[in-house]
């Protein structure tokens, strides 16, 4: 009987040891799993905050485009109006010309 006890008793430690290896190599995986979380937690962050800075960027890009067309349509606007003014001017210059034509002939 001393001796199945003995037996029963050694198969609980050798049972007993597995588990406790068991356990290391599931702590260690858990480890390494922990680890690799942390690093993509903080590749997510960089991304996130590259991706904030770049979205700010092309806001100020956009703004700034805007802003500059809207000066370009401005000094459309007046180079227009500049045209309109010349060419008036020429149709008048040409009606004084044929005016001064007619008296010299």
């Amino acid at each position: 009987r001393l001796t199945g006890q003995q037996q029963e008793i050694n198969n609980l430690i050798q049972r007993k040891n597995a588990v406790e290896e068991e356990n290391a190599r599931l702590e260690n995986e858990f480890s390494n799993l922990n680890q690799k979380f942390k690093d993509k937690s903080q590749e997510l962050k960089d991304t996130e905050e590259c991706a904030q800075k770049k979205e700010e960027q092309n806001r100020l890009v956009i703004k700034n485009l805007e802003e500059e067309n809207q000066g370009l349509n401005t000094c459309c606007a007046d180079l227009l109006n500049d045209l309109e003014k010349l060419r008036k001017q020429e149709a008048q210059w040409k009606t004084e010309k044929s005016g001064n034509d007619d008296r010299i002939k």
